[in-house]
């Protein structure tokens, strides 16, 4: 069994699945691909969330893992699931809340018609991936996605506004190192230059990925302003929650990625 878990070092759930993995006696069993180190070789896999691990070649978790599930199964068992049709719209929109560049493509794009291309991902974080002939529910989420996908994004708008407000205040902390105040970073990052990150951030490398909008469409600034505005006025409790988790990745973390 070839088992592959694509990480990055910023990423707590990433730390939390290695340290999960070291206690059980497991971490001998995976290959650890470290995506700041091997951009590339992530996207070629089409990662868009960490940790991403791929079991023989499949994509198998994305985003969030279950833990004790991978554990059986890096232990040789077969696990089988049994998925509600009528759930899986709701387990995708979880699964794409969990990604920042999934959420923030389709905040911005709202094309669930391309996104639901990303069929590795979509089996992956609904759990299709471990159902026998789960085409046939692929077809039924991607249909319902297309039809019904902006009744999906306003159901789930306030996880997607958290996600990339928690996201900008992250990078915020690794760019500068030090809490700036809400006048600087309105400074810094006005309306439109924060809608600028938002549509770049998006699942794009280059220009792969990137769809730059006009910023006179008026339905995406306010879709964009939504964010922006609870971001300044949840900045200080943002911040804490942010350097609380980061401060959480233990220097014995930082070590075992050197060591990787």
């Amino acid at each position: 069994m070839n088992v592959e878990i694509f990480t990055h070092k910023n990423c707590t759930e990433c730390s939390l699945l290695l340290e999960f993995l070291e206690q059980k006696g497991l971490l001998g069993k995976v290959k650890v691909i470290d995506t700041e180190l091997y951009p590339f070789i992530a996207l070629e896999r089409g990662v868009i969330s960490t940790p991403s691990v791929f079991i023989d070649g499949k994509l198998i978790y994305a985003g969030t893992v279950d833990f004790e599930e991978f554990a059986s199964l890096l232990s040789g068992n077969k696990v089988e699931k049994r998925i509600d049709k009528e759930d899986l719209a709701d387990k995708l929109m979880y699964g794409i809340t969990d990604s920042f560049a999934a959420t923030a493509w389709i905040y911005v794009n709202r094309d669930f018609d391309s996104f639901m291309a990303q069929k590795d991902f979509v089996k992956a974080v609904t759990g299709l991936v471990l159902v026998e002939n789960n085409d046939e529910a692929y077809e039924y989420l991607r249909n319902i996605m297309i039809k019904e996908g902006e009744k999906y994004l306003s159901k789930w708008e306030e996880r997607m506004i958290r996600n990339i407000s928690s996201n900008f205040i992250r990078e915020l902390y690794w760019l500068y190192g030090i809490k700036l105040n809400v006048k600087e970073v309105m400074e810094k990052y006005p309306l439109e230059t924060f809608a600028h990150w938002l549509m770049v951030r998006g699942g794009a490398v280059g220009r792969v990925g990137l769809r730059i909008h006009n910023l006179t469409e008026k339905d995406l600034l306010e879709r964009v302003k939504k964010i922006y505005i609870f971001t300044l006025t949840n900045y200080d409790t943002l911040w804490e929650k942010v350097k609380k988790e980061q401060d959480a990745i233990s220097p014995k973390e930082a070590e075992r990625y050197l060591s990787l």
